[in-house]
């Protein structure tokens, strides 16, 4: 596979993948965020998947528009290990 081919390949894998672990991890903190402020459960739910919908889209936009895919893959991981300790921290009550 050529040195470009490859770059696609990556970019492909880190956009769907990548994207969704990061669209995943901010819905849940984001619906922690919201049922703990007093909005209801299925409010909650309801307006984060959507909001989901559009963060999913601009993450894959992103990484396609990047020069650097690894620079992204680093926010990435960052992203989620920062929302995955908010959610222990907010959630663990609940």
């Amino acid at each position: 596979m050529s040195r470009s081919g490859s770059g696609v390949v990556a970019r492909v894998l880190l956009a769907t993948g990548g994207a969704y672990f990061v669209t995943s991890s901010t819905l849940a903190a984001f619906c922690i965020v919201l049922f703990s402020s007093g909005m209801p459960r299925v409010d909650a739910v309801a307006l984060g998947t959507m909001l989901g919908f559009i963060l999913y889209l601009c993450l894959i936009l992103w990484v396609f528009s990047s020069r650097k895919p690894w620079q992204v893959l680093a926010i990435f991981v960052l992203v989620i290990a920062s929302e995955n300790c908010m959610i222990f921290v907010i959630g663990h009550g609940h």
